[in-house]
């Protein structure tokens, strides 16, 4: 697909050593999302600006929220007709407690041939793989048949405002193609989960928890909506199956709080409660379909709850106001993705995964949401998620990613994107 010539002169510019001190530094950095101990991706932002600065690249730094700045560092080919976007978030999630972990979380120790760190998987090592394979095509002085953006976003752990702050400013426009770089195990990843995330807000009426009839308990009410979303994922289940290369749908209870702001006290029955669901598609469901069985599901376990309320007031021969409300909130909704095994990213990046590798690729599909779901709900955009690190360890105690693997996924992204330029569309 490409010539052995330009291959070597672009392989000759990656350097293991530069590649795991890059990936060493960035973990090193702490960019935990955490206001109230001040870190942010601020600092890792500015240092991955400088660094693509000094490598002689167009760096644009853009605020998206106080504290978290995108980077956007292109390099123009010769033919702006095809742009290839590299994407890869700053932040990382709380390492936790940092005492149950053998390294320091940000400590970016190397051991044994590995990279232990928080993000150090997800997806610092593959940021620093992304960055060096860009430099790697840069240094060679090839004539790149296209133009090459990286996206360094923040708050892929949250809600993803960095990548929809990218969209909006209309850098994404002209983008024909994108390698999501985050941790699937070197697998190329053409398919992905679609995600909707809902919250679900009871309101009830305060109370002392010796005195339950003085008041109106909001809770009862969500566990109802908990155990609907148990018989709505079981009822998915059924209808759709298990897809071959994403797994199950599910419909996951993740955060039950009660009040739903403040702080909770043993003897006070709140006001307020507050349910999150993260539901995880594929692409036999839908949706809209979706949506709407949420919405029936939270007016009829308002109506159930109301009448169980009614009742118990008989029962006991009292009357009292039962004004409880349900009110739910779609927080986001970005489809399932589908990009063809024929599309050219995926031709390009299977010959240079063979290449590097001397394996055949093995073809996946990402479990999680990234960054990617948005390029392709807003703008169309085909994406493919690949990179190194093994999937299950994103989030854990003890994060790590094999450098041995990183040392093949910068050479396959930098070989992938050259490969793409060369395929006919």
């Amino acid at each position: 697909m490409l010539q052995a010539d330009l291959v070597e002169g672009v392989m000759k510019h990656i350097h293991e050593g530069e590649l795991v001190d890059l990936a060493r530094a960035l973990v090193r950095i702490n960019s935990v999302w955490d206001p109230e101990s001040g870190t942010s991706e601020k600092e890792v932002a500015e240092f991955v600006a400088k660094w693509a600065r000094d490598e002689g690249f167009q760096v644009t730094v853009e605020e998206v929220l106080p504290a978290r700045p995108n980077v956007i560092i292109t390099w123009e080919g010769v033919d702006p007709s095809r742009t290839l976007m590299f994407e890869a978030h700053t932040d990382v999630v709380t390492p936790g407690d940092p005492s149950l972990w053998r390294y320091d979380p940000f400590g970016g120790d190397v051991v044994d041939g590995k990279l232990f760190g928080r993000g150090a998987n997800d997806t610092k090592g593959n940021l620093a793989a992304m960055l060096i394979a860009m430099a790697s095509i840069k240094r060679s002085g090839v004539k790149v048949q296209g133009r090459i953006i990286a996206g360094v976003l923040c708050d892929e752990e949250g809600m993803m405002a960095g990548v929809q702050d990218f969209i909006r400013r209309g850098h994404a426009d002209g983008v024909t193609a994108a390698i999501i770089c985050e941790p699937q195990d070197g697998m190329i990843c053409h398919v992905q989960k679609g995600a909707i995330r809902a919250r679900f807000i009871a309101k009830g009426r305060m109370s002392h928890g010796a005195m339950p009839l003085s008041g109106l308990n909001p809770m009862p009410l969500l566990g109802k909506v908990i155990g609907g979303l148990s018989q709505m994922e079981l009822k998915a289940i059924e209808k759709v199956g298990k897809d071959p290369l994403l797994g199950w749908p599910s419909f996951t209870p993740t955060v039950f709080r009660a009040p739903s702001k403040g702080p909770a006290q043993l003897n006070v029955i709140p006001a307020t409660a507050e349910l999150l669901a993260d539901i995880r598609t594929v692409p036999a469901q839908s949706h809209e379909e979706i949506v709407r069985e949420l919405r029936e599901l939270a007016s009829r376990c308002l109506r159930e709850t109301e009448e169980e309320y009614r009742s118990l007031d008989t029962l006991l021969g009292i009357e009292r106001e039962r004004a409880l409300e349900l009110r739910l909130e779609i927080l986001t909704d970005r489809p399932c993705t589908h990009t063809p095994l024929d599309h050219p990213l995926v031709r390009a990046l299977d010959w240079a995964t063979k290449s590097v590798t001397g394996r055949d690729p093995v073809h996946g599909g990402v479990p999680g949401a990234t960054d990617g779901t948005y390029l392709w709900a807003l703008k169309g955009i085909p994406i493919v998620t690949t990179g190194a690190g093994k999937r299950e360890v994103p989030h854990r105690v003890d994060e790590w990613v094999d450098l041995g693997q990183l040392l093949d996924t910068a050479k396959i992204y930098a070989l992938g994107a050259l490969a793409y330029f060369s395929i006919p569309s």
